[in-house]
């Protein structure tokens, strides 16, 4: 029973396939319980433990203080592609550390958060995951770590992006093509990751000598009703020159709408985003957006959640992460292949 030790952290999976058993098994062993395990697979178990390297600190000890193998991933929609692909990378993180995620949609500015938040932590997860801002109840003890938002208080880690600095580089990547009308396409919630990503267009125009006033135009985020409030723009008598979405749902919403009124993009209309999301940087026509290190973001998520309540380390730590420029076609530059 030979094994190579792997580079990465090696999980309950990797113990139980190198063991000829069940993660449920290597759990059992681990914990003393709670159902009985043979001699001859406890002593299979122990091996492949040794054989691995696996650290029991930090899933066993959770498990052993009475938590779960779950982690908790509160979003407000997964239709929106920001929120997929960050629940898709946040998953499979969780799976590679041997964790499996419970996701709920909560919608945007509902109650759904908080009932979703206190269901979750009837099942004693790991962590859960927030990506907005509310408070658990008083009597929650479940550990929380803050995803985009910063945490509502000090003792709880929050893993963000750097929004204004994104915002910054792609409103002033703009500028350096020589508009200076350029319109914010914002969402309806001017808080959390609003705050930088418009803050940034803001601090990039003002830079410039340019006016902001009149400029920012908050659309909702479902994609037909945002469609209809960028019509609005694209029709009115000082249709601007270029449009900085704060999302790349946004921008993509922007590109059809202007697309269908017969406009060329960026010929008549320079179109930007924030993310990164891989519909809008691939195929044949690949926007100008800040992308974002997602799968980099999960592993710090887990990162903070152990380190925070695990392992000792200092609560409350934020961590905050850059993005980076991801040149398309409809910025107005010649688009460059990779």
């Amino acid at each position: 029973m030979g094994a190579k030790k792997a580079s990465r952290r090696p999980t309950l999976l990797d113990v139980g396939r190198l063991a000829g058993t069940s993660t449920a098994v290597v759990s059992y062993v681990l914990n003393g319980g709670p159902r009985p395990v043979s001699d001859k697979t406890r002593i299979k178990v122990e091996e492949a433990i040794r054989m691995l390297g696996y650290r029991r600190n930090p899933l066993a000890g959770a498990l052993s203080g009475g938590r779960s193998n779950l982690i908790g991933l509160l979003v407000p929609d997964t239709a929106n592609a920001f929120y997929g692909e960050l629940s898709r990378c946040v998953e499979a993180e969780g799976r590679r550390r041997g964790l499996l995620t419970l996701l709920g949609n909560t919608g945007y500015g509902s109650s759904l958060g908080e009932e979703y938040g206190e269901a979750f932590s009837e099942l004693r997860p790991r962590g859960i995951f927030v990506t907005t801002g509310e408070r658990p109840r008083q009597n929650d003890e479940t550990p929380r770590v803050y995803l985009q938002w910063a945490a509502p208080d000090t003792s709880s880690p929050s893993v963000t992006f750097n929004d204004f600095q994104g915002a910054e580089l792609v409103v002033r990547h703009l500028l350096d093509h020589g508009y200076e009308d350029v319109v914010c396409v914002a969402g309806e919630i001017g808080e959390g990751p609003a705050v930088g990503r418009e803050g940034g267009w803001r601090q990039a125009m003002r830079d410039a000598g340019l006016s902001t006033r009149d400029r920012l135009v908050r659309a909702p985020f479902d994609r037909v009703e945002a469609g209809r409030v960028v019509r609005q723009v694209i029709e009115s008598a000082d249709r601007p020159r270029a449009i900085y979405a704060t999302t790349d749902e946004q921008a993509l919403v922007t590109i059809r709408t202007a697309t269908s009124l017969g406009l060329r993009v960026p010929d008549d209309l320079a179109v930007v985003g924030f993310d990164g999301v891989r519909e809008a940087r691939l195929g044949s026509f690949p926007l100008t957006t800040v992308s974002l290190p997602f799968e980099q973001f999960a592993v710090r998520a887990f990162d903070a959640l152990d380190e925070t309540f695990y392992e000792g380390g200092n609560p409350g730590v934020p961590v905050v992460l850059d993005g980076a420029l991801s040149i398309g076609v409809t910025c107005g530059c010649p688009h460059r292949a990779g």
